[in-house]
């Protein structure tokens, strides 16, 4: 595939707004490798998601081979140790988010290939770290869901709760951590996949902000908001607003920062994009030929301690770069990009 930098596409008045952001940082911003899985062991390894702990430590999530949380200690000391957290009955995870204070809520199921996921086996977890050792808990299985990807906290909801992205069948649930319980929370014409892409995704990832749920659809490369009420449900009437369209084939996983910025993983383009409403996108890491953030999945800002509050964490799913001597692949990993400076 062939990418361009990223188009950020702003609506005032019925009309395209794009103008230059500014920025002082050196682009591209600095970015290396903290910890990389073993290529004789698992070779096929693939990072879908990550969650910061209130300690610094990080919570990555698998989807193959294996379903396990990787909690990787002392991410930036140079010589981080991990641990795995398994989860039972499953054979992949995607999405994790942190529903109170170190506890956290992660998707699972049972996958036959890569985002194929057996019938009827996407299930909810929870795993609750403030013991001495990790606990988990099965939410509650969920036999009616197609592909279940991202997820974010409810933070006005009375009891905790969470949104979570269905990519297989295009519709975000409402799932009440305590009771178990789920009902669909929003499905709108914008959270369709293309039915004739190469990997039909449409809704994939998910975030919650100042009363509206932005998601990201994968096949078009888009950023939406809808508007929610307190309990994560869509506000009747509500249409989907685009906030971000990028100049790729693809994109997965986002976050926002504390400016409003949109920073994308473009997954098989191989760079980390960042966007502003009523302004021009650019890609701040990364090259379709370099490995840098090779098959970028997710990304996580730091900030939690004092040594990481510049740094944003991105999570790959293995590499498929194609520089010009050839085919190079490596296992999955995490990047620590430092955004120090960036306007």
């Amino acid at each position: 595939m062939h990418f361009s930098a990223l188009t950020l596409l702003a609506f005032a008045c019925g009309n395209v707004v794009a103008t230059p952001t500014p920025r002082s940082a050196t682009l591209p911003l600095p970015a290396r490798t903290i910890f990389q899985l073993n290529n004789n062991t698992d070779p096929n390894s693939w990072f879908e998601n990550i969650a910061l702990r209130r300690n610094g430590d990080l919570l990555v999530t698998m989807l193959q081979p294996y379903a396990s949380v990787y909690s990787i200690h002392q991410p930036l000391s140079g010589s981080p140790r991990s641990s795995i957290i398994s989860i039972a009955n499953a054979t992949g995870l995607t999405g994790i988010v942190e529903t109170s204070p170190d506890v956290f809520t992660v998707l699972a199921g049972n996958y036959s290939a890569l985002a194929t996921p057996v019938p009827q086996t996407m299930a909810v977890w929870e795993i609750d770290l403030r013991g001495l050792k990790p606990t988990t808990r099965l939410v509650t299985k969920m036999p009616e869901a197609g592909l279940l990807n991202g997820a974010a906290a409810i933070p006005t909801s009375s009891s905790p709760a969470i949104l979570v992205t269905d990519n297989g069948i295009n519709r975000v649930w409402r799932v009440d951590v305590k009771t178990g319980k789920y009902e669909t929370a929003a499905e709108v014409p914008e959270m369709k996949s293309v039915p004739n892409a190469t990997l039909p995704l449409g809704v994939n990832g998910l975030k919650i902000r100042n009363g509206y749920m932005y998601f990201s659809n994968s096949n078009l490369a888009s950023i939406y908001r809808l508007a929610i009420d307190k309990n994560g449900i869509a506000v009747q009437g509500a249409k989907a607003e685009l906030v971000a369209k990028y100049d790729t084939d693809n994109i997965d996983d986002f976050a926002i920062d504390e400016k409003g910025n949109f920073w994308a993983a473009t997954n098989f383009n191989n760079t980390v994009a960042v966007a502003k409403p009523g302004s021009t996108g650019f890609v701040v890491a990364g090259k379709s030929t370099e490995l840098t953030v090779a098959g970028d999945t997710a990304l996580a800002f730091g900030g939690r301690t004092a040594t990481d509050k510049n740094i944003v964490y991105v999570t790959t799913g293995g590499a498929l770069a194609r520089p010009v001597n050839g085919t190079i692949t490596e296992p999955a990993k995490v990047v620590a990009i430092d955004r120090t400076g960036f306007a």
